[in-house]
C-alpha cells in the first residue's frame, strides 16, 4: 500500500515537470520563430531600400547586426527565466514531495516509524526470509508503569519521554535496523538477517540504557526509575510466517517479561 501511494505520487512529480519543460519550450520556439521571422523581414526591406546608396547599405548592414544582437539576447534571456521556472517549480514539488512523504511514514511525536510503516518493513523482511533463507527477529517493547508515570507526572511529560525513548532507540539499534512505534508506548524493532540471540543483545543494551538514564518524574516510578520489557521472536529462513504469528509470538514473550517483574528481555 505504502509503495504504491509512493509511486502514485512519483507519476505527479513526473507529469508536473513534463508539462512544465513542455509549455517552456513551446514559448520559447514561439518567440524564436517569431524574432526570426522579423528579422528577415527588416533585413530585406532594408537592403532594398538602401540598395542603391552605399553608405545607406553600410548603416542598414550595421542596423541589421544591432537587431540581431538584440534578438539573440532576448532569446538568451527567455531561454533562462523558463529554465529556472522550470527547475523552481521542480525543486519545490520535489520538496512537498518529501515532506509528504516523511509525515506518511514516521510518527509525528518520537520521529521513528508509524505502525502501518514499520509493519510494511516487517511484512517485506519476511518475504525475503522466506525467499533467501535468512532469518528475521522482532521485538516488541513497552514502557513499565507508563500510566502510572502519566498519571503521577502529566500527559505532557509522557509525551516528553515517549520523545526521549524515541530517540534513544534510534541511536541504539544499528544502521540497518527498523524501529516503529506499534502504539501508545508500545514500540516494535525489526532485525532484518538477524539471529534471535543477535537481537537479544541489541535489545539488553537498549533496556540498560534506558533504565540507566535518568528521567524527568522517575522519583515516583515503582523502582525510582523508567523502565522498559522487551519480548522477542524469530523467523528461520526459508520458513514461511504469517507475519501477525510471529507479533503473537512475541507479544508472548513481552507479556511474560512484565509478569515476571519486568525491566527484562525475554524470547
Amino acid at each position: 500500500m505504502l509503495k504504491r501511494d509512493f509511486v502514485k505520487r512519483l507519476n505527479k512529480i513526473l507529469i508536473t515537470f513534463i508539462l512544465i519543460f513542455i509549455v517552456s519550450l513551446a514559448i520559447y520556439s514561439y518567440l524564436s520563430f517569431t524574432f526570426q521571422i522579423d528579422a528577415v523581414t527588416i533585413s530585406i526591406n532594408t537592403i532594398q531600400e538602401s540598395f542603391a546608396n552605399e553608405r545607406g547599405l553600410i548603416f542598414s548592414i550595421k542596423n541589421n547586426l544591432h537587431q540581431a544582437s538584440l534578438i539573440f539576447i532576448t532569446q538568451l534571456i527567455t531561454f533562462i527565466i523558463a529554465i529556472f521556472a522550470l527547475l523552481g517549480s521542480l525543486t519545490y514539488t520535489t520538496k512537498r514531495y518529501l515532506v509528504e512523504r516523511r509525515d506518511a511514514l514516521i510518527d509525528h511525536l518520537t520521529q521513528v516509524y508509524n505502525k502501518k510503516a514499520i509493519l510494511f518493513h516487517l511484512k517485506q523482511e519476511l518475504l525475503r526470509s522466506e525467499r533467501y533463507g535468512h532469518p528475521t527477529t522482532v521485538a516488541l517493547l513497552d514502557l513499565d508503569y507508563f500510566k502510572k508515570y502519566n498519571d503521577t507526572n502529566g500527559h505532557i511529560a509522557g509525551d516528553d519521554l515517549l520523545k526521549r525513548l524515541g530517540r534513544i532507540l534510534r541511536e541504539q539499534v544499528r544502521k540497518y535496523d527498523e524501529v516503529g512505534r506499534f502504539g501508545g508506548e508500545e514500540f516494535m524493532i525489526v532485525f532484518p538477517e538477524t539471529h534471535l540471540k543477535e537481537a537479544a543483545e541489541v535489545c539488553e543494551r537498549i533496556r540498560k540504557k534506558i533504565s540507566d538514564t535518568k528521567f524527568l518524574g522517575q522519583q515516583n516510578m515503582p523502582n525510582k526509575k523508567v523502565t522498559i520489557s522487551i519480548g522477542l521472536a524469530e523467523v528461520k529462513g526459508k520458513k514461511r510466517i504469517k507475519q501477525n504469528t510471529l507479533l503473537k509470538k512475541a507479544d508472548k514473550f513481552l507479556y511474560q517479561a512484565k509478569e515476571s517483574g519486568r525491566n527484562r528481555v525475554l524470547y
